[in-house]
């Protein structure tokens, strides 16, 4: 179902969310001055009433006093007004608002076929599960009971971690430790894999007689409630086996517990087989056997149960409108800007490329750790960190700031839509400056839309319209229907979606469904997805790490890729596509590296990210952005202060003419939705009860909404399904790439991934690494004037040093010297200390830090090759030391980006007899940097001679110093030889970070203009290959 070169599929199941009631022009209207008769009306629809119950305990409560002879003189005028407009938001809601939620909405599939088909909508089948939250907290109050312990299995928590002699774990509210003394050691090793608490217990005291049986059951039950130990009745997946081992551990230990909650499964199984509408009393049966079981549990409270619903709807959609998606998804990916999400991964990608390079592999445990690797990213600890950037930046997103404002304005002005047609799309794609590399689609996608037609007729004629949800859809496909799979009949096809679009063999992916327990239990509730796929990654949640199908997320391993960072399986070398199966928000209610394994599979430059005002989005109005039959988001307004003001203003004539003139401003119609996120009713402003809705809503503590034009007034465009609101779920994956033609050239080698070393030097050992902080426009005159000044000094008591500029986040010079121990600590330190007092003393420097020093081993062939390296190095620091002495003393002009590529070709033409031209022709892609080559060609091909390179340079540059370092140093060609007899991959990446260190030791840190080097380098590359060839062919 794609065209040609189209860059999405569309795919099934399609999951349909489906408001419970249809929805007519008929609203719930109340009278403000006497809303009591209007209550007990809509109170009497059985339906709402009992969606009401099982949405809201306190709204029950109000329900029945209201419904008492003087029950509204006992509740008092604010409490039934507030009643009234509470129920009238439910009520409302039930007929406009497809999310899921209770019995106001519930959820069907679609397949997308010849003709469209809506059969009759019935009631529907409720589904009901013990709600997480409560069942946690129950949980934990058993497990108290000592024979309960008894009868559970135990395994040590994976988000444990063992630091400095104590257990840590990181709770919400703190981190939480115990000593790893000798028993908690032996738990450890015993509880490694699931074991019996009773033979756990019998172990530990017969390995520790000196302690007592109850002394060691009270360890241990601390472990188990501090959550060191998860249990097998830790609540994770609630599900029929998870209650009937709950029953087994507390029969006989806990009075009534078991024979409660077998009254509560059978209360649940008569309550679903009630129709909606006609369970209300099987549902307050419900809940009094939830209720016995839990004294706490106040009546007034959210019920805790868990309530869904299906509906009874058979729904084919045309292909027509699968297709309509399809383009959609592909107009907004032409015109997504890149890092406007995850861009905390930019940088985090950047850290691990400096400290662990492109070949290395690190275990995700030791990644995580901030004292053994990096970390997880700052983001997740809520502070943004001092190096982090948000966004593209504001100069590079100008054009496409400047190109929807003006269509912006257009819209505005002329009082119309706000139209992309596909100039405008190839406009704003332009405008958005994507790198190259950055065109890949995602591997899979879900989007949202409200179907509008007037019939199933009219949906085949095409005449519909696809209106964006607030719930925009997801980055994994299938993710929104997970946790109604069992419910809807979509196991297997979401199952599918999760294995995600079939591969090349040598690509082959590893879906894996990670598995996790939420921050707050009561979000378990959301997470409730059967098994999809047949490999696991839990975290923090009960496992057997002996199950080849359960991966342990601490040995996966962290690689950095091409636009991202990858994970790959330790075994094999997959790469591992962590599968997050539902709509958890895992920023606020995932464990960190959980939320890191999503963002890690999703973060690339460019995310697909819905509709984008390019910080237009806080004008008071917005127009309707479409695009084909898509309207993206219908007419916006938001309210102002102005009208805030007046509905604050005490009395109805302030508020109505503060309405008024707010309407008149901006030309706000009658019909509206109050949209919070995804929580949306309507109003209508010609109805003085909607008013005071909107004047509630405005009057609130906080008041966060905002207001979209009503399309689905009385029923407008929800005939094709008999008036009920309903949205589609529509799964799409990335199309299988066109075969490359036959002339494009083979793809790079990728390096072979080792483990990242661990070698480090500390100060006192063989090498000094000193950090010097200074602003970037003093570092040209410390490292031509003052470093050699220091060298000098230290001239016998090192053998070998090197330096290169950085940011972390500050900007200094690092500097690494290597020699004898005794003779850097006793010699070096207190020399180097004189000369950078002298310098800060004299402003030349700001101050100096000691650092560890962890060489970069594998990223330079690794250990054997690492003193090559770092003698090579040494050439090069010097290089660039007698580079900018010469220019500070005249030395020839030219432009930076020139004297970039000869001083690559010098250190390229340096490591031996090859040919580099070569190798940079196929290394550098030919970008928009080309024309930097052409408008210095004459010039470069003029300083650049491949086999003389150093000697020819110098000369026409007037450096005669830079010959002789690079011709007379044995160190160039010493590694040479290593590389050029390295793998292609290995070799391709330490040439890369050569040339990387090259720019940066002589101009500093400045991506834009390395590239530019890199483009004069290719240009010359191919112009010299090209005479070759030309001189070749001659007879």
């Amino acid at each position: 179902m794609r065209p040609e070169q189209a860059l999405f599929e569309i795919r099934e199941p399609v999951l349909v969310r489906m408001a419970s009631t249809p929805r007519t022009g008929a609203e719930a209207l109340i009278d403000p001055d006497d809303p009591v008769p209007g209550v007990r009306r809509l109170a009497a629809n059985p339906l709402l009433r009992q969606a009401v119950e099982v949405a809201s305990g306190s709204l029950a409560l109000s329900l029945q006093r209201l419904g008492e002879p003087d029950g509204a003189a006992a509740l008092g005028r604010k409490r039934t007004v507030s009643a009234a407009r509470t129920l009238t938001r439910y009520a409302r809601r039930s007929g406009g608002r497809p999310t899921p939620f209770g019995l106001f909405a519930g959820v069907g599939r679609a397949r997308f076929g010849a003709a469209a088909k809506s059969s009759p909508v019935g009631s529907g089948q409720v589904r009901v599960r013990l709600d997480g939250g409560w069942l946690h907290r129950r949980v934990l109050a058993w497990l108290a009971v000592p024979e309960v312990r008894r009868r559970v299995e135990v395994v040590l928590d994976d988000l444990s971690v063992l630091r400095d002699g104590r257990l840590l774990r990181q709770t919400d509210e703190r981190e939480i430790s115990v000593r790893d003394n000798a028993l908690v050691a032996r738990v450890r090793e015993l509880a490694a894999r699931p074991v019996g608490y009773a033979a756990l217990l019998a172990d530990l005291v017969e390995r520790f007689p000196q302690l007592s049986a109850e002394r060691i059951d009270t360890v241990l039950a601390g472990l188990v409630q501090h959550g060191f130990l998860l249990t097998s009745l830790t609540p994770h997946r609630i599900d029929d086996a998870l209650l009937t081992r709950i029953e087994s551990a507390v029969d006989g230990a806990v009075l009534g517990a078991a024979e409660g909650l077998r009254a509560v499964r059978a209360a649940a199984a008569v309550h679903e087989r009630d129709r909606p509408g006609e369970g209300l009393e099987s549902w307050r049966a419900l809940l009094r056997e939830v209720r016995a079981l839990d004294p706490a549990d106040r009546a007034g409270e959210r019920p805790p149960v868990q309530v869904d619903l299906r509906m009874s709807a058979d729904l084919v959609l045309p292909e027509a409108v699968g297709e309509e998606v399809r383009r959609y998804a592909e107009a907004i990916w032409a015109i997504t800007p890149e890092w406007t999400s995850l861009e905390h991964l930019r940088d985090y990608r950047e850290r691990f490329i400096e400290r662990y390079g492109t070949a290395s592999a690190v275990p995700l445990g030791d990644l995580a750790d901030p004292h053994r690797g990096l970390g997880l990213p700052p983001e997740y600890g809520g502070a943004l960190p001092a190096h982090a950037r948000t966004g593209p930046g504001d100069d590079a997103d100008r054009p496409r700031r400047n190109a929807v404002a003006e269509l912006v304005q257009q819209a505005v002005m002329s009082g119309r839509d706000l139209v992309l047609d596909d100039a405008d799309v190839s406009r704003l794609a332009d405008a958005a400056g994507h790198t190259p590399g950055s065109t890949r689609p995602p591997r899979t996608l879900e989007l949202c839309f409200q179907l509008l037609a007037d019939s199933t007729a009219a949906l085949d004629r095409g005449e519909f319209l696809l209106l964006g949800s607030p719930h925009i859809g997801s980055w994994t496909a299938g993710a929104t229907a997970g946790r109604f799979a069992e419910l809807a009949g979509l196991t297997d096809g979401l199952a599918a979606l999760a294995a995600g679009p079939d591969e090349s063999a040598e690509n082959a992916a590893l879906p894996v469904q990670v598995e996790l327990a939420p921050r707050d239990p009561r979000s378990l509730n959301i997470v409730q997805v059967p098994q999809l796929l047949p490999h696991r990654l839990p975290i923090g949640v009960p496992a057997d790490r002996g199950d080849p199908h359960c991966l342990d997320w601490r040995t996966l391993l962290v690689a950095a890729g091409e636009d991202g960072l990858r994970l790959l399986h330790p075994e094999t070398g997959r790469p591992v596509v962590p599968v997050f199966p539902h709509m958890l928000a895992l920023d606020g209610q995932a464990p960190p590296v959980a939320r890191f394994l999503s963002d890690l599979a999703a973060a690339r430059p460019r995310v697909w990210s819905g509709w984008d005002w390019a910080g237009l989005d806080t004008l008071p109005y917005l127009p309707a952005v479409r695009y084909g039959r898509v309207l993206t988001t219908p007419r916006r307004w938001l309210p102002g202060r102005r009208l805030r003001d007046a509905a604050r203003t005490a009395g109805p004539a302030a508020w109505a003419e503060g309405l008024r003139e707010w309407r008149e401003r901006y030309r706000v119609p009658d019909r509206l939705q109050i949209a919070s996120n995804d929580r949306m009713f309507p109003i209508d402003l010609r109805e003085s009860w909607d008013t005071e809705l909107l004047r509630a809503e405005l009057t609130a503590p906080e008041p966060r909404f905002q207001l979209f034009e009503d399309l689905t007034a009385d029923g407008a465009g929800l005939g094709w399904n008999h008036g009920h609101s309903t949205e589609i779920v529509v799964p799409l994956f990335r199309a299988p790439a066109p075969e490359p033609a036959a002339d494009t050239r083979p793809p790079l080698a990728r390096p072979a991934l080792r483990t990242a070393p661990t070698d480090i030097h500390l100060p006192g050992e063989d090498w000094l690494f000193a950090k010097l902080y200074a602003d970037p426009a003093a570092h040209e005159t410390l490292l031509a004037d003052h470093l050699p000044r220091l060298l000098v000094d230290l001239d016998g008591d090192i053998d070998r040093w090197f330096f290169l500029r950085y940011r972390d986040p500050e900007p200094h010079l690092r500097l690494r010297l290597h020699g004898d121990p005794a003779a850097l600590a006793g010699r070096v330190l207190p020399t180097l200390g004189r000369h950078v007092r002298k310098l800060i003393d004299t402003g030349a420097l700001r101050t100096m830090a000691l650092d560890v020093y962890r060489p970069e081993t594998d990223r330079y062939l690794g250990p054997d090759a690492l003193q090559d390296a770092e003698e090579l190095f040494l050439t090069d620091s010097r290089s660039a030391i007698v580079q900018l002495q010469a220019r500070r003393a005249g030395a020839a002009a030219v432009p930076d980006e020139v004297l970039a590529a000869v001083g690559h070709a010098v250190l390229l033409d340096s490591l031996g007899d090859w040919d580099w031209c070569d190798w940079a022709d196929r290394l550098f892609d030919k970008t928009a940097d080309h024309q930097v080559y052409q408008r210095h060609r004459a010039l470069t091909d003029r300083l650049i001679r491949p086999g003389d390179a150093a000697r020819h340079a110098a000369e026409l540059l007037g450096v005669p110093a830079l010959a002789t370092l690079w011709t007379e140093s044995a160190a160039p060609r010493a590694f040479g030889r290593r590389l050029l007899a390295a793998p292609e991959a290995d070799r391709d990446e330490a040439l890369m970070s050569l040339l990387h260190m090259r720019h940066n030791r002589l101009f500093g840190i400045d991506r834009a203009a390395e590239s530019r080097g890199y483009a004069v380098l290719r240009g010359t590359a191919r112009s010299l290959l090209g005479r070759r060839a030309h001189a070749d062919r001659r007879p």
